[in-house]
C-alpha cells in the first residue's frame, strides 16, 4: 500500500481526480482512511449500502471524515430503491422523492457530484424461459424521460447531477437523452464496464459532458467488476492526459482497488 498520501501519478500531468467506491466491508471512517492512505482524492458514497445510506450516515459525519482525511466526496444515488422508468407512476414519484433526499444529503455534506441510474424495464419468466422485449417499452421510456425527467432536471441544479449509462439504449431513448442534454446542465457518468457490454455510444459522443468515469473490467458478457487488466475493456478510448473530471475505481474490494490503481499507473502514465 502507498502510505505516503501521494497520488502515485508522479511524472504524469494528471488533470483528473482519482478516487474509489469503498470496499463493501469498510465502515465510513475506514473508507476515508483507506482512500487517504492509498493516495486517492475522493470517495464515492454508495447509497445502496446500508452503512452509507443517508438514513444511517449523517452529513456531519461525512464532513468530519472529509476534513480529517482531506478527501473529497461524491455520491452514488440508490439504484435498487429507484426506477425512473418504472411502469408504475407511483414508483416513479417515489424515485424522485428518494433522489431529492439524496441531493439534500449531498448538499449538506458538500458533495461534488451525485450519480444516478435511469432504472430498468422488466422481463418475464415463462415456461419457455426468460422473455424480454425492448419494443414493449420504447414509447413509455421516451414519454417518461421527456415528460417527467426533463422538467425535473430543469427545476433542480442539474449541474450537480450525472446520469450513468446502465441499460440498453435504443435509438428512441438516445433521442430523449440528447434532448435532455441539450436543454439542461446535466452531467454524465461514463461507466466503461457497462459500455463494454452494451455500447452506450451516446455517452462517448457527448464526452464533453462526462464528469465522472467509473472504471472496472469485464470480458464483454457479464458486469462482474474485475480489476483493470483482467478483461477486455479498452481504456485507450479515454484521453486520460486531457480529461479533467473524476475517475472512480468501482471495484468495492481493497485488493482489486490497489491492483487497478497500479494498472493505471503502469499503462497510462506513458500514453
Amino acid at each position: 500500500m502507498n502510505k505516503s498520501g501521494g497520488s502515485g501519478f508522479e511524472g504524469f500531468e494528471k488533470k483528473f481526480k482519482i478516487g474509489i467506491q469503498p470496499d463493501i466491508t469498510h465502515s465510513p471512517r475506514k473508507a476515508f482512511e483507506f482512500a487517504r492512505e492509498n493516495g486517492f482524492e475522493h470517495v464515492e458514497i454508495l447509497m445502496d449500502h446500508p452503512s452509507f445510506h443517508y438514513e444511517s450516515l449523517s452529513p456531519a459525519e461525512v464532513l468530519e471524515f472529509k476534513g480529517m482525511y482531506d478527501v473529497e466526496v461524491l455520491i452514488h444515488a440508490s439504484s435498487t430503491s429507484t426506477n425512473f422508468l418504472s411502469i408504475s407512476g407511483e414508483m416513479r414519484k417515489a424515485s424522485y422523492r428518494e433522489l431529492e433526499k439524496t441531493l439534500n444529503f449531498a448538499r449538506k455534506c458538500e458533495a461534488e457530484l451525485v450519480t444516478f441510474h435511469l432504472g430498468w424495464n422488466p422481463g418475464f419468466i415463462t415456461s419457455k424461459g426468460f422473455v424480454y422485449d425492448s419494443r414493449w417499452y420504447v414509447e413509455h421510456n421516451y414519454r417518461v424521460l421527456l415528460e417527467e425527467m426533463l422538467p425535473y432536471l430543469r427545476a433542480v441544479n442539474s449541474e450537480s447531477l450525472a446520469m450513468e449509462n446502465t441499460i440498453q439504449i435504443d435509438d428512441v431513448m438516445k433521442k430523449a437523452i440528447i434532448e435532455i442534454l441539450n436543454e439542461t446542465d446535466l452531467k454524465l457518468t461514463l461507466d466503461v464496464g457497462h459500455s463494454n457490454i452494451r455500447g452506450h455510444e451516446v455517452f462517448w459522443e457527448n464526452f464533453d459532458r462526462v464528469a465522472n468515469i467509473h472504471l472496472h473490467d469485464n470480458k464483454g458478457d457479464y458486469d462482474n467488476h474485475l480489476p483493470l487488466g483482467r478483461g477486455n475493456v479498452d481504456l485507450r478510448r479515454i484521453d486520460f492526459a486531457n480529461y479533467g473530471g473524476f475517475v472512480t475505481l468501482e471495484l468495492r474490494e481493497e485488493n482489486a482497488i490497489i491492483e487497478s490503481k497500479r494498472y493505471l499507473e503502469e499503462h497510462f502514465m506513458r500514453l
